[in-house]
Formats: C-alpha cells, structure tokens, sequence
C-alpha cells in the first residue's frame, strides 16, 4: 500500500492504492544515473568484450 504524507499531523500514512488519485506518467521523473554507476557499467561492458573476443581467439586456435 502506498505512503501518503498527511501535512495535518505531520506523519506518513498508509492508504489503500484505490484511494490514492493517480498521476500522468509524463509527470513521473525517473531517476538519473550517476557517473560512478555509469563508469561501473562502461568498466563491466569492457570486461565482458575482453573475454568475448579470448573465447573467440581460443575457439578458432581449438578449431584448426
């Protein structure tokens, strides 16, 4: 169930989803990746390319 913040008393509440208006997706902002997540990525992305083309290199050596 959602958390709806009541300004009356200061606290967030549970309501049930029905209860609660929904909002426009074009509204809704996701949130942004941050360059450490993105340096991460791009690092694994590299890795995996590496070890891509020594299986490759290794598959054509076992295949002659």
């Amino acid at each position: 169930m959602p958390h709806v913040f009541n300004y009356e008393t200061n606290e967030f509440e549970q309501i049930h989803q029905s209860k609660v208006p929904q909002r426009p997706t074009g509204g809704v902002k996701k949130r942004q990746r941050t360059a450490e997540a993105m340096k991460m990525l791009l690092q694994l992305e590299q890795e995996q390319t590496k070890k891509t083309e020594t299986r490759a290199k290794r598959r054509e050596a076992l295949g002659k």
